[in-house]
């Protein structure tokens, strides 16, 4: 994301600069604004999305780790069933079960079971 805002003040500054001398013409301005803001707009939106999706992320990892259950795909998925992979943000079954052994759910899957 540092990049990407990087290379988006590159563009604002090289955008003004060009602005300042009668290399552009006033159509072309209208243009480069256009695009310039429409990145703005959808970088502000992506971050906007990407931080809601962290933020529930946060709250389905601390309810397991508390030790309250969590519903993903509708099984039941608790500690003494399944281990958080925190590379991988999602639940694999422990081997003390052999009816879930090989069954791994994404985070992304799981609500947090009332």
């Amino acid at each position: 994301m540092q990049i990407i805002l990087g290379i988006i003040f590159l563009i604002i500054v090289v955008a003004f600069l060009l602005s300042k001398t009668d290399i552009m013409t006033p159509r072309t301005k209208t243009i480069l604004f256009t695009v310039v803001m429409t990145i703005v707009s959808a970088a502000i939106l992506y971050e906007f999305m990407f931080s809601k999706k962290e933020q529930n992320n946060r709250v389905l990892i601390n309810a397991f780790k508390q030790g309250k259950t969590l519903q993903c795909k509708e099984v039941d998925v608790n500690q003494s069933n399944y281990l958080l992979e925190t590379g991988t943000l999602s639940f694999m079954a422990k081997n003390t079960n052999k009816e879930i052994i090989g069954t791994i759910y994404a985070i992304e899957d799981c609500i947090l079971k009332e």
